[in-house]
């Protein structure tokens, strides 16, 4: 598996961890459940972005199963972006679908020069933040059972997409 630390800059990962940074500091202060939830909900719209950009970057479209495989993550997240939303609408909060600046980054020219094992260790790294992001939730959300079973699905679609990504990396990508 090639080291994260020699990927270069890492604006998904850079994204995804200020994302969870955010949400510890909300955690620790006994923030709104649904501020929290809008952090997770950023994440995923963060990994909508990266994922459909991959499936039809020039990459993608010439590597039918790099294609189907990120078209498929993008749509699980697409799923947990959506869920997440419902769930923010039945706590009584507004979602909020526009991550300031995630879009600017995420829709970047880079996926198209055929840095496919490069893109894939980042997705990797920027996965496993989202893990640890969705654990931390789980557990601060243990007297709320509607929110933290959605949080624990979550997790364990995006522990599939790290496993995934390792196999590819792995395998395909080596």
């Amino acid at each position: 598996m090639m080291e994260h630390g020699a990927i270069g800059e890492n604006h998904f990962l850079a994204d995804v961890k200020r994302l969870r940074v955010s949400a510890q500091a909300m955690m620790a202060c006994s923030a709104e459940p649904v501020g929290l939830l809008q952090a997770a909900m950023s994440a995923e719209i963060a990994c909508v972005l990266r994922y459909s950009l991959i499936a039809v970057s020039a990459d993608g479209l010439e590597n039918e199963w790099v294609a189907t495989e990120c078209a498929a993550q993008a749509a699980d997240e697409r799923n947990h972006m959506v869920r997440l939303a419902d769930r923010i609408t039945e706590l009584g909060g507004k979602p909020d679908y526009f991550a300031p600046g995630l879009a600017l980054r995420h829709i970047a020219p880079e996926a198209s020069k055929g840095c496919l094992p490069r893109l894939f260790a980042e997705n990797l790294a920027a996965e496993q933040c989202v893990i640890e992001l969705y654990r931390e939730l789980s557990a601060h959300f243990a007297d709320d059972p509607k929110t933290r079973a959605i949080l624990d699905e979550i997790l364990a679609d995006e522990e599939t997409h790290t496993s995934d990504m390792e196999d590819l990396l792995n395998t395909q990508l080596i």
